[in-house]
């Protein structure tokens, strides 16, 4: 009955997988991955995005987006402010304490990212990438289709 649904165990695999990714960030780099990912993002762009931009790199949900946000300026990690040209737009600049914070933490996310792949070929991980290429293209023409 187990291989009954291999596409279903692959699914929740998957899941449990994402799960110990984001605990060994939150462990090892002292934040959740979800704000992580908000602080690099705005690193990598120079430091400064409307919130807008956010969620296009991102790919998360605007509201996600906004509460991360809420949580990490209430930390003093991130400055909002209204876009001079256009005052629908939010903008989210890294804060000098946020700079300091990714640039701390870089040499640490690359030890954990050394660590969960020492024992995967570089074969293995190219192989990885496609499969997981692959399953996101699939997973976002089925999000488009109607299959009730």
């Amino acid at each position: 009955m187990m291989n009954e649904f291999p596409q279903l165990q692959a699914a929740q695999q998957l899941g449990r997988t994402y799960r110990s990714l984001m605990a060994a960030f939150d462990q090892q780099l002292g934040m959740p991955l979800p704000r992580w990912r908000v602080l690099i993002g705005l690193y990598q762009e120079n430091g400064c995005l409307s919130q807008k931009q956010l969620v296009r790199l991102l790919r998360i949900d605007p509201a996600a987006v906004t509460r991360q946000l809420k949580s990490i300026e209430s930390l003093g990690l991130v400055e909002r402010f209204t876009d001079e040209q256009d005052n629908r737009l939010t903008n989210v600049r890294l804060s000098p304490a946020g700079r300091e914070l990714v640039e701390a933490t870089l040499p640490r996310r690359r030890r954990l990212v050394e660590a969960m792949l020492q024992d995967f070929s570089d074969q293995d991980l190219n192989q990885l990438i496609t499969l997981l290429g692959n399953w996101e293209s699939a997973l976002l023409k089925a999000a488009d289709k109607d299959l009730l």
